[in-house]
């Protein structure tokens, strides 16, 4: 394995946004002032420098941290409620979470590689053949942007679905700064206090030249399910569990960026990042309403994880053009064991490596918008995996290697004075993936031709309207030999390495601000195209799934935002909105016969059918240094159909916030799940389900710099 060494010379003015937005993509209103308007929001989504968002012929949204904090959104999973089309794929604990966008890879969780590209600033957080998103907590976080749709010419194999990208405060190289928050809340159902203390230090060590910020936090979640160690559910839940409040969950997490800007035209930036989350037991249950598990034998569940993320990013302003070279390092361990009944284990451990580099150059000015980039990363995924019952003891282990490179690019031209632009890109990726064992290496060598072509048309500034065409694609699994063996043995033709999943979106869309800066509207319509679906496929093996490429599908669908400064002095409401069919198109026979759900004209699985939220911003100034504010916000998801053949029914979440800020202090009560949701978001069998957190009530005190 590689590890990045020296330094990278190269190039380009990391764009960072200005500018506070209130609602998902548009600005935030002023409180004060008579007038409130939609203000000019900027995004580097483009890899180009900062554009209007306006302006940006993506389907792209933006969240800046302090409108995160105002709506109480902490960590990626509560940040999807505010994405159309985004949602949960699977929740085993705190350190194992999925999600997906639009329908695309719903089939697989968090098998393989992740179907949504995660970048810490220009780093991908990147797991081979394990999609999880990053246990990132929004400390520190200075704006999130949201793709959604593939982004495989500028993002690559990580990005079939969309592209989030979440951009870090950065060292104040004049000022010394220094802030913090911390909250206490109750669940329901707890017995425990939940706690939340994290901080930030911002120190210039040579005005104008070198400065340093370090920041941090850690948390405690009480659990609210109990655990009985028997096979027979208490006749009324009344019984004594074996273990009361069980699924308790820590978090802590820690970074430290370095900042040098020798001359004015190059910067250098050096990082480091760590998350450890842990949970006992997990996120699902027998029941819900209340809370238990049954069948645990005694055996102790429970997750763990500690990641480090090493990088440098070196940029470069030569005028004509700027250069970006970022090079980075992840290493870590996270994994998870599991009671499944009368004593029998399920665990399985990753050690991940992954190193990786991409240089790009682009165009500085004029109508003529070019970019060309390369990029290589060198992972590996060891994997000890342990399954015990009364009748059987297996240790498939096994291991994923890949080792990729990509040449890219994209150019656009400015028309009729920038009204007019065409956009075309490409990318051609490589790569070596490889199953090995204690005996065995069988490697793969593949190459996928990405690209992309958009026509956006901006009479206005307040105006856009876009075509896009655009490919993306996911790298074959990896899965043990007992699992492809087994499937093999049910009738389904399988590999320990399987192949690609790709896709095609085809895109339409609109954003318009109204004449008078109060309404802002932006509507996307789409058909996915997507072929070399991989399923999850049950065994002959108890409790051993595997997995096969078994057909294509194809998704079309609808997303809308509104955002309205409404009359009313101070008050902002929005929404945002999907609607989203997806169906299978061709089957392989063999699966068909085996998963009889699975057929042309099915549904396809794990994938929910729209989902919604509306939401409600406040703030009014009381007196020069006084500000009162509050958010509440509702967010609906439709039904889902789970891969075991169960309809999970459609439900609904409640969330408010509501406080002071007095200069740069601010008190809040915040309560998540107003109305105590118990319904189950995700079902792994008859008797096991995943449901949101119940009502917690808390308040947190904050003192920023601004």
């Amino acid at each position: 394995m590689r590890r990045p060494v020296g330094l990278f010379t190269s190039a380009c003015a990391l764009a960072l946004t200005a500018g506070a937005i209130s609602l998902p993509a548009f600005a935030q209103a002023t409180s004060g002032g008579s007038a409130e308007t939609m203000e000019t929001v900027l995004v580097t989504a483009s890899k180009l420098g900062a554009q209007s968002l306006q302006a940006t012929p993506l389907a792209i949204q933006a969240f800046t941290g302090e409108n995160l904090k105002v709506k109480n959104v902490v960590d990626v999973g509560t940040l999807m409620s505010s994405i159309p089309g985004a949602a949960p794929g699977q929740d085993n604990s705190n350190s194992a979470r999925s999600y997906t966008i639009r329908g695309v890879g719903t089939s697989t969780s968090t098998n393989g590689d992740s179907p949504i590209g995660y970048y810490l600033d220009d780093v991908p957080f990147n797991v081979p053949n394990f999609g999880i998103a990053p246990p990132i907590r929004f400390l520190d976080i200075e704006r999130v942007e949201v793709l959604r749709g593939p982004q495989g010419t500028l993002y690559g194999q990580g990005s079939a679905g969309g592209t989030m990208i979440f951009h870090s405060r950065q060292p104040d190289l004049q000022k010394y700064q220094v802030g913090g928050e911390a909250s206490i809340s109750s669940t329901t159902g707890a017995h425990e206090i939940n706690y939340d203390v994290s901080g930030f230090v911002s120190v210039p060590i040579v005005d104008d030249k070198l400065a340093l910020r370090v920041s941090g936090g850690v948390s405690y979640n009480a659990g609210y399910t109990d655990v009985y160690f028997g096979p027979d559910e208490p006749a009324t839940v009344t019984g004594h569990p074996d273990q009361k409040d069980a699924n308790f969950s820590h978090n802590q997490d820690l970074r430290a960026v370095l900042l040098w800007k020798p001359i004015d035209k190059v910067s250098m930036t050096a990082q480091f990042w760590q998350f450890r989350p842990t949970q006992e037991y997990a996120s699902y249950g027998r029941s819900l309403d209340p809370s238990y598990m049954i069948n645990t034998g005694g055996v102790r569940g429970y997750s763990t994880s500690n990641f480090r993320l090493y990088s440098l990013t070196t940029d470069v302003d030569f005028g004509f053009a700027s250069v970006t070279n970022i090079a980075s390092y992840v290493d870590g361990n996270f994994g998870y064991q599991y009671p499944i009944g009368g004593g029998g284990i399920f665990s399985s451990f990753f050690y991940p490596t992954n190193f990786s580099e991409e240089i790009r150059i682009h165009s500085s000015g004029g109508p003529l918008h070019w970019l060309v980039g390369g990029a290589y990363q060198d992972g590996e995924g060891p994997q000890q995996n342990t399954l015990k019952t009364p009748v059987v003891e297996l240790h498939p282990d096994n291991n994923s290697k890949a080792t990729n490179g990509a040449i890219f690019g994209e150019v656009s031209y400015d028309l009729l004075d920038g009204k007019l632009v065409p956009l075309a890109g490409l990318r051609l990726y490589t790569e070596r993936r490889a199953y090995a064992d204690s005996t065995t290496e069988i490697p793969v060598n593949r190459d996928v031709l990405t690209w992309r072509f958009n026509l956006s048309y901006m009479p206005t500034d307040t105006f856009t309207v876009f075509a896009t065409a655009a490919t993306g694609f996911r790298p074959g699994m990896i899965q043990s030999k007992l699992q492809a063996d087994a499937v093999s043995d049910v009738g389904v033709p399988s590999n320990v390495s399987l192949n690609p999943e790709t896709l095609t979106n085809y895109e339409l869309g609109v954003k318009w601000i109204t004449f008078d800066g109060q309404l802002s509207i932006a509507a996307n319509l789409y058909r996915i195209n997507m072929k070399g679906l991989i399923t999850n496929i049950a065994t002959n093996i108890e409790n051993v799934n595997g997995y096969a490429n078994f057909g294509n599908a194809y998704s079309d669908g609808v997303d809308l935002e509104l955002n309205w400064h409404t009359p009313i002095k101070g008050l902002s409401l929005g929404f945002i909105g999907n609607m989203n069919d997806g169906q299978f198109d061709t089957v392989n026979p063999y699966a068909q016969t085996k998963l009889t759900y699975i057929h042309p004209g099915a549904r396809l699985v794990n994938g929910i059918r729209n989902n919604w939220q509306v939401s409600a911003n406040y703030a009014r100034s009381i007196s020069d240094s006084l500000e009162a504010f509050g958010n509440f916000s509702w967010n609906q998801y439709g039904n889902r159909l789970m891969s075991s053949g169960i309809l999970v029914p459609e439900y609904g979440v409640a969330n408010a916030t509501a406080g002071v800020r007095y200069d740069t202090w601010e008190l809040a009560l915040v309560v998540s799940n107003l109305g105590d949701q118990r319904g189950p978001s995700s079902v792994f069998s008859t008797t096991s389900f995943v449901g949101v957190t119940p009502r917690t009530v808390g308040i947190r005190l904050r003192k920023t710099t601004e």
